[in-house]
């Protein structure tokens, strides 16, 4: 009967590793790059209007995953949000300093 929990177990702890790393895939797939004119609201979505501040044109990055959302009352106008397609980090550029939050 142990072997059987301990199987459970095993099997349990490699689909979660498996789910993770999936997760973590999609999340390094999203990309942004925005001077924010509008902060996000207090929504269980992200979302964020600027323009982009190589080509100066509207913009919107928005989410729906809750990692970005999570930083959402650091964000101010004027600050550029930056997440690079393929990384796992998503920061706040402010005038005097940036703030990276890794997942």
């Amino acid at each position: 009967m142990r072997w059987y929990i301990m199987l459970f177990f095993i099997l349990f702890i490699s689909c979660s590793k498996g789910e993770d790393q999936k997760y973590a895939q999609i999340l390094a797939n999203e990309e942004c790059n925005l001077v924010v004119d509008i902060p996000p609201t207090s929504s269980v979505w992200f979302e964020v209007k600027g323009y982009d501040p190589i080509t100066k044109k509207n913009k919107i990055c928005k989410t729906h995953n809750r990692w970005w959302n999570m930083f959402a009352d650091e964000i101010d106008t004027g600050d550029t949000i930056v997440k690079k397609k393929g990384e796992l980090v998503f920061s706040i550029h402010k005038k005097d300093t940036i703030i990276n939050h890794k997942w």
